[in-house]
């Protein structure tokens, strides 16, 4: 006599979340050992439990899955001996409209109850809505106001938990939130993080706490600070070389291919070549720029990353660039870069009238934050570094926004704007038929394909992995379009975009181009420029993407703003949020092309009149030149 086997499954009468435990009931069955279940493909461990309306004598079951399955239906499949199908059913994960959608996530810094030395909340984690990475998340910090949280970051361990779910490798977050903390107080703080997609919902996550605390000042330290310091102005005073007014002496941070670095590299050509100056440059980092140094005949000294970990250490290194900048000869410096603030202390202990070229629009915490942790600086170098800023003759801005975040620090009219200009303004503004097609057949684009780039090198702050989930949505209005992003490089952001696009299916729409020297090919091609950086001055790429006579869709931050007038030069976006990213690129792409071209043309004639580097450059010698002969200084030092 053979057993009858049979099942059912109690199917919720509405959709359920991401683990729902399914139950149900099987005949012919004595225990959870005789049979199986699988819910979307996912196994599950088999439990008895009591079901309701069950035949007599049935077996009733309760299977909780290995996993958590993502939104959508999903099949259910009850097995009996010989992994014979006994029932089937369908079962909707989601939710009903109008309810909170589904979310999972974890904020895994700071941990409630956390104490962290900092003047900075760093805020992060991990978090899918209904399924998908939110596009936008706002971090809450009682005391220190709401940030939007840069979005897309690397997450294989989420991926790794949650296979089933797309954008679960790129669903980490990122915040940075100064808070107003005095030396030697510790401060409390609340902490909740609002999730939010639209047509989709939001999400705001339990309040928790924690504690910043800022040490207090270690007078050892101050007092040592202050002997080094008068030791080193011992050391200089002994040392007199006559100095040349029209001699600079340059400090950068790298030599490495980037866009502060190829700023200063324009204007070193001009400064030797048009101008007649004397240079020479002190570089942290070498890097292949340092052969185009040697054409200019500028010697290049390599030194070390700028010290700043403890006072020893920094004021031993600054030490040693003061002395260098005193027997260099230089009659005037020039520091390159925020992070310099060393190179700028040395030039100004070292008697050398200084202008600093601050690019980075980050508040002194934040990019303390970023440079160096939550350890920041000791007291000591803090000190420094704002008295230098306070102090330095001339800082210097490329965009009037970042010029304004630190006019704090220092006197107005020691704060100066020089908008940098790019060679390829001699293009006019627009790229010749034949060059267009030239440059897209190369490419391998087609006369319908709308084409879309993007130029930088790929990390977060760039934002090129919203990009591509913004391309997710656009593909399905406009088939046509292609997207290039031109400045992969391995970094674990450049592998996670990678591996985006193969998750995605977008490997024939979105092209991952390696660095590119010169991306002019792509821009010859392109019917649309697009810039999602949440951080930024004066993005360099979009100067190109004007001269070349290509629209620009840009995020509405610092510099791109002061170059762009939305709907009438370009269009601008909120930063950090995918629904308004993907909303402004329906809205360029549902411009008429000839009506694209017009506003091309209206941005360059915008920024013509200082699109040509000549005239910054020609700015920069009148401001060396004019502090080189004033011999305005701000510190110690004798000058022959």
């Amino acid at each position: 006599m053979t057993s009858l086997y049979t099942a059912g499954i109690v199917t919720p009468g509405r959709p359920v979340g991401h683990r729902y435990e399914l139950r149900g009931w099987t005949t012919g069955v004595a225990d959870a050992g005789e049979m199986s279940v699988t819910f979307g493909g996912v196994s599950t461990t088999v439990v008895p439990d009591d079901c309701p309306d069950a035949p007599e004598g049935a077996f009733g079951w309760r299977a909780v899955p290995h996993g958590w399955l993502p939104v959508g239906r999903h099949e259910v499949v009850v097995y009996g001996p010989g992994q014979r199908v006994l029932s089937t059913a369908t079962v909707h994960i989601g939710t009903l409209p109008g309810e909170e959608p589904l979310w999972l996530g974890e904020i895994t810094t700071p941990l409630a109850g956390q104490v962290t030395e900092a003047q900075v909340a760093y805020v992060s984690g991990w978090a899918l809505l209904q399924g998908q990475a939110p596009s936008l998340i706002e971090v809450q910090v009682e005391g220190g106001g709401t940030v939007r949280a840069r979005t897309r970051l690397p997450r294989e361990d989420a991926h790794a938990a949650l296979p089933g779910f797309a954008d679960a490798g790129v669903s980490g977050f990122e915040a940075w939130v100064p808070v107003d903390l005095p030396e030697g107080t510790e401060r409390t703080l609340s902490l909740r993080v609002r999730f939010r997609t639209e047509g989709v919902g939001e999400h705001v996550s339990p309040r928790h706490t924690f504690t910043l605390r800022h040490a207090e000042a270690d007078p050892d330290e101050a007092a040592l600070a202050d002997e080094l310091t008068a030791e080193t102005a011992r050391v200089l005073a002994r040392t007199t070389v006559p100095t040349d007014p029209r001699h600079a002496l340059i400090f950068t941070h790298s030599l490495a291919v980037g866009g502060g670095q190829l700023w200063l590299q324009e204007l070193l050509g001009r400064l030797v070549r048009d101008h007649g100056w004397r240079v020479d440059l002190v570089t942290a980092v070498d890097g292949p720029l340092r052969a185009e140094c040697r054409q200019l005949g500028v010697p290049v000294h390599v030194t070390t990353h700028y010290r700043t970990s403890s006072v020893p250490e920094y004021e031993g290194h600054v030490a040693e660039l003061a002395r260098f900048a005193k027997l260099s000869g230089a009659g005037v410096a020039l520091v390159n870069t925020l992070g310099g603030f060393p190179a700028a202390d040395a030039a100004k202990r070292a008697g050398l009238p200084t202008a600093w070229v601050i690019h980075e629009s980050f508040s002194l915490p934040t990019f303390a934050y970023h440079n160096w942790g939550p350890a920041k600086p000791p007291s000591a170098v803090w000190r420094r570094w704002e008295s230098t800023l306070a102090e330095t003759d001339m800082l210097l801005f490329v965009a009037d926004s970042t010029r304004e975040m630190f006019l704090p620090h220092s006197k107005p009219e020691r704060c100066r704007t020089v908008r940098y200009g790019t060679p390829m303004w001699t293009l006019g503004g627009r790229t010749p038929a034949e060059t267009r097609r030239r440059a897209r057949s190369d490419l391998g684009y087609s006369p319908d394909d709308v084409v879309l780039v993007n130029v930088g090198i790929t990390e977060s702050r760039k934002g090129q992995a919203p990009l591509l989930s913004a391309m997710r949505r656009i593909r399905r209005v406009h088939p046509e379009v292609k997207l290039s992003i031109i400045g992969l490089h391995p970094t674990p952001y450049g592998q996670a975009m990678r591996r985006t696009v193969e998750r995605a299916g977008l490997g024939k729409t979105v092209d991952l181009v390696p660095i590119q020297p010169d991306p002019m090919r792509w821009l010859h091609a392109a019917d649309l420029f697009v810039n999602n950086s949440d951080v930024e001055s004066l993005p360099r790429s979009i100067l190109e993407a004007v001269s070349c006579g290509v629209p620009v869709a840009a995020t509405d931050v610092f510099g791109a703003r002061e170059m762009l007038v939305d709907g009438e030069s370009g269009w601008l976006f909120e930063t950090n949020d995918v629904d308004a990213l993907t909303a402004t690129l329906l809205r360029a792409l549902g411009t008429p092309p000839a009506r694209r071209r017009e506003m091309a043309e209206a941005a360059y004639e915008r920024l013509l009149p200082w699109l040509d580097p000549a005239g910054y450059a020609r700015e920069y010698s009148e401001i060396l030149t004019d502090l080189a002969l004033s011999g305005r200084h701000s510190a110690g030092g004798d000058r022959a």
